[in-house]
C-alpha cells in the first residue's frame, strides 16, 4: 500500500512539473526558460517581499481598479541624485517590482524568470507571465527637482504587438504615457525574449521627494527585463555618481 501511495504522489508531482511556465507571455505556446524563484527577493536597499501567486479568473481585457487587484506596497529601487544620460543611467530590475497586485497567467509557475545564458538580461532575471488584471509598482527617492525619462527593457512573441493598448506606464497620478510602440515579435532562435529598448516618456519637474512608477496591465504583459531612468536639469548639487544608491549600467 506505502508503495502504491509513493507511486501515485511522484507521478502527480511529474505532471505539475509539466506546466511551469516558460518564458514567453504569448498565451498560444510556452518557452522552454527555467524558472528559479517564488521566494523572498531583495535587493541592496534591504527589503524583501514574497511575490504573491494567485489564478487569474478574470478577462484578460479587464480593467484595473482598486476593487479588483491589491495595492502593491512598491519600494524604493532608485535614488535619483545627479544627471544621467544612456550612457550613465539609473537602472530598476524588474524582479525587484512588488507584484503583490499581480494575477498569474494560467500554466505559469512564477512571475520571475531567468533566461537562458544565450539571452542576456540586466540582473539575470526578468519578469514574465502576469495576466489582467494587476498592477505593479516601483518607487523613486528623487532628492531635486528634475525632468526624468523612462524606458522599459522588454519582449513579446506577436508582431505587431500594442504596448499601450494591454499597460499604462505612469508617475505618482499624472496621464499614462503615450509610446505608439507595436514593433515587437520573435526571431527563430529567440522566441521570448528578444528585448526592446522603448521610451515611454518624459515627467518634467519632478519633485524633490519619494515618487511612484506604476505598471498597469490591462491586457497582457510584456516579459519585462527591466527600466532604465534617465535624468536631465537636475536643480541639486551633483553627487559622485560612484556613491549613488542607484543601480547604474
Amino acid at each position: 500500500m506505502k508503495k502504491s501511495f509513493v507511486l501515485l504522489c511522484s507521478l502527480s508531482l511529474a505532471s505539475l512539473s509539466l506546466v511551469a511556465c516558460g518564458g514567453g507571455t504569448s498565451t498560444s505556446a510556452q518557452g522552454s526558460s527555467t524558472n528559479t524563484s517564488t521566494s523572498s527577493k531583495s535587493n541592496s536597499g534591504g527589503f524583501s517581499f514574497t511575490p504573491i501567486v494567485t489564478s487569474s479568473t478574470s478577462s484578460t481585457e479587464a480593467p484595473v481598479t482598486s476593487s479588483t487587484v491589491k495595492e502593491p506596497e512598491a519600494y524604493v529601487l532608485a535614488t535619483i541624485d545627479h544627471n544621467a544620460d544612456m550612457e550613465n543611467k539609473y537602472v530598476v530590475e524588474a524582479e525587484d517590482c512588488d507584484t503583490t497586485g499581480c494575477t498569474l497567467q494560467a500554466g505559469c509557475a512564477s512571475f520571475i524568470e531567468s533566461p537562458n545564458s544565450s539571452f542576456p538580461t540586466s540582473g539575470e532575471e526578468c519578469l514574465a507571465c502576469i495576466a489582467a488584471p494587476s498592477i505593479l509598482a516601483f518607487k523613486i527617492d528623487v532628492k531635486a527637482t528634475c525632468d526624468i525619462t523612462f524606458y522599459t527593457v522588454s519582449s513579446k512573441y506577436e508582431n505587431p504587438w500594442s504596448l499601450d493598448s494591454n499597460v499604462s506606464y505612469y508617475l505618482d497620478n499624472n496621464d499614462p504615457f503615450v509610446t505608439n510602440y507595436q514593433d515587437f515579435g520573435h526571431t527563430d532562435s529567440n522566441q521570448w525574449y528578444n528585448w526592446k529598448t522603448i521610451e515611454l516618456g518624459t515627467t518634467t519637474g519632478v519633485s524633490e521627494g519619494v515618487h511612484q512608477f506604476n505598471i498597469n496591465v490591462k491586457g497582457a504583459f510584456p516579459n519585462t527585463d527591466c527600466f532604465y531612468l534617465v535624468v536631465s536639469n537636475y536643480s541639486g548639487t551633483t553627487t559622485d555618481t560612484g556613491t549613488s544608491s542607484s543601480v547604474e549600467a
